[in-house]
């Protein structure tokens, strides 16, 4: 379980009192987050769903950074238009006529 959490960015880690506090003095610089429940049924069932949301919470994070980017770069750029190419820009240029 040790090297469980030292290796990975999330680990959930369930026990009673003494068996998590044990483990996470091995490891006091990550973030930590404790749940207690009164019973162990409802235990069992937050751990289950914390798990599931540990596998999934790196792309909530990345779609919410994504989102967020792009509600500011459209709020910066509301009024700012792009510019218009005019229709001979696309045409290619022809050559000067020469003089005979």
């Amino acid at each position: 379980m040790l090297e469980e959490i030292q290796s990975s960015p999330s680990v959930v880690v369930s026990g009673n009192c003494q068996e998590v506090t044990k483990l996470l003095r091995l490891v006091p610089k990550q973030k930590t987050v404790a749940v207690t429940f009164p019973n162990d049924e409802q235990g069992a069932a937050a751990e289950r769903v914390i798990r599931k949301l540990i596998e999934f919470l790196p792309q909530l994070i990345r779609k919410r950074q994504q989102e967020t980017l792009s509600k500011l770069i459209d709020a910066f750029l509301s009024g700012v238009s792009p510019r218009r190419r005019s229709a001979n820009r696309s045409a290619p240029a022809s050559r000067p006529k020469q003089r005979r």
